[in-house]
């Protein structure tokens, strides 16, 4: 299918490539199909909305700011995106870029999880954890800088 795109042009798209999100990212809830794209780099996505050739998210590993970082799931939410537990699943969080390079952002309270094998994807709220809503990727550069660790938890 072709796919017309507002920052990518026409692109185009085998449809067994599209990742269908069982449960929407928050505030798109009529976009449930996307595409991932390569990025500017290795730890960087984009994930294109099939639906809406307007919408494009930025998507971050968040191991290459938080090495540590760690998603614990139940049961059914692995058996929501056919995975039988979390290492089966690529896990991204959604970047915010204003135009103010010093406020760029990631969510690490709620990341979107893919099961890549299975083509299924959605974003989930992280209820039992400290990662911050809004974590400043300036302070991270900063910290790795400065001391060789990034803190995750001290960005609330």
């Amino acid at each position: 299918m072709l796919l017309e795109t507002s920052r990518f042009g026409a692109l185009e798209v085998d449809p067994n490539t599209v990742i269908i999100f069982t449960q929407p990212i928050l505030g798109f809830q009529e976009y449930r199909r996307f595409i991932l794209l390569p990025g500017p780099s290795s730890f960087l996505k984009w994930l294109q909305s099939t639906d809406s050739g307007d919408l494009a998210f930025i998507l971050l590993d968040p191991k290459s700011v938080v090495p540590d970082y760690q998603v614990n799931l139940g049961e059914q939410e692995l058996a929501e995106l056919a995975a039988t537990r979390v290492e089966d699943l690529d896990i991204y969080t959604l970047v915010v870029v204003p135009q103010d390079p010093s406020r760029i952002r990631t969510n690490l309270k709620a990341p979107i999880l893919l099961n890549m094998k299975h083509r299924l994807g959605k974003q989930t709220i992280l209820d039992n954890s400290d990662y911050p809503i809004q974590y400043y990727l300036s302070k991270s550069a900063e910290r790795v800088a400065s001391k060789g660790v990034p803190n995750a938890r001290t960005d609330a």
